[in-house]
């Protein structure tokens, strides 16, 4: 009978029961069927066991008590080949491993719904075997990543902290997988990316990227026939950007007592219109009446703003960016001006989302929840774990029912 639980319930075969020991823990003694005794390097048959002494693993805990699996070890010598080797389990993952498959397989199936402190307290081991047991799983889970087929990413840096830096996320628009992991943020860390699309036969036809230069270089080197998308997430973040400079700027030229209006007013100005409160709208509009410069920036926002939800296809959209261009430039404005020039440089790629309507919105969510994944762990200090956590991240779900 114990021997029949030893099977069905640790999942250990060609091994007979000892006996149980109840002490502070359950330690399940057993050794090998002499009929299943085989050579670890030919696994011929023809072999002599000498015992060698005992070795201690974590089984399946039974309820609340830990059980420790006392093997009874053996020394085998091979007719055969002459080898002359302890014997290998085959119930552990590997041979230097002090825990069976099995309840590495239930660590991982308590992860789902637990933290590695939690799964270490319950299976009474160390913290860092639990995150071993689940780096490994999730190795081998993703150590192919299928890239066939694969038409259209999103590309975006995400950035950890000090210790890690930034890293680059490659994603596929067309699903919710991450097909890529670069470190760093120049395009020198998608080089892997694009040997790896090569061998798979795969050319890009969209990339959603940001208003920085080094992703959209390395897409017209390696796919110049794709076609580079600029969310406007990004050009009205830039345009955001340009109107809180200005702001700045204002603020430093005036007074201490004058700095009333504008202080405390850095959302008021970058907000859209349609969100501020009937108290927010009349600061605004005392805001755009008192400070030329930037009640010209805020209006020009506001119109960049309503191309998108004005024009209705790619020759609409271009002739509003380039008369908002044209309207920029006579401003005067140094930073409407430099707005003016990225919209020019950039025009194709930007009047390419009316054509697609494909969008990096969700690069932008995922990078919300990579932040999530971090504040959970209070950071990561293995960087592998950390991205082995993110190719996963799409299959977990950041809220729970109450």
């Amino acid at each position: 009978m114990s021997t029949s639980l030893l099977y069905h319930i640790q999942k250990i075969r060609d091994f007979h029961h000892v006996n149980f020991d109840f002490s502070t823990v359950l330690t399940w003694k057993i050794t090998r069927n002499p009929k299943k005794f085989s050579c670890p390097e030919c696994k011929g048959v023809r072999v002599a066991a000498i015992k060698d002494g005992y070795r201690d693993v974590r089984g399946l805990p039974m309820g609340l008590t830990t059980t420790v699996i006392r093997v009874v070890m053996h020394r085998i010598r091979c007719a055969d080949c002459g080898a002359y080797k302890r014997e290998a389990l085959s119930f552990l993952p590997s041979q230097k491993c002090h825990y069976t498959k099995k309840v590495a397989e239930y660590a991982i199936n308590l992860r789902r719904h637990m933290c590695i402190k939690a799964v270490a307290e319950h299976l009474d081991l160390h913290w860092n075997t639990v995150k071993e047991i689940e780096k490994s799983h999730l190795e081998k889970k993703y150590r192919k990543i299928d890239l066939k087929g694969v038409e259209d990413v999103g590309i975006d840096e995400v950035y950890l902290g000090k210790r890690h830096g930034y890293l680059t996320i490659v994603r596929d628009l067309s699903g919710s997988r991450v097909l890529f992991i670069g470190e760093g943020r120049d395009s020198e860390c998608l080089a892997p990316f694009a040997a790896k699309l090569k061998r798979a036969g795969s050319l890009l036809k969209h990339v959603a990227i940001d208003m920085g230069n080094a992703y959209a270089s390395w897409v017209k080197d390696n796919f110049p026939d794709c076609c580079i998308i600029y969310d406007h997430f990004h050009v009205i973040k830039s345009m955001n950007d340009k109107v809180n400079t200005v702001r700045r700027r204002t603020m430093r030229g005036l007074e201490m007592d004058e700095r009333s209006i504008l202080k405390g007013k850095r959302f008021t100005l970058l907000k859209n219109i349609e969100n501020l409160d009937e108290d927010s709208k009349r600061d605004l509009d005392k805001i755009r009446s008192t400070y030329r410069e930037l009640g010209e920036m805020s209006m020009m926002k506001e119109c960049l703003r309503n191309i998108y939800s004005i024009a209705t296809n790619t020759e609409e959209a271009t002739t509003a960016f380039v008369y908002w261009c044209k309207l920029a430039v006579e401003s005067g404005i140094g930073e409407l001006k430099t707005m003016a020039k990225t919209i020019t440089q950039r025009l194709d790629g930007i009047v390419a989302f009316f054509s697609t309507g494909l969008t990096s919105s969700s690069m932008e969510g995922f990078n919300n929840k990579i932040g999530w994944l971090q504040r959970q762990a209070y950071g990561y200090r293995d960087l592998e774990y950390l991205k082995l956590k993110i190719y996963d991240l799409p299959k977990i779900k950041t809220t729970k029912k109450l």
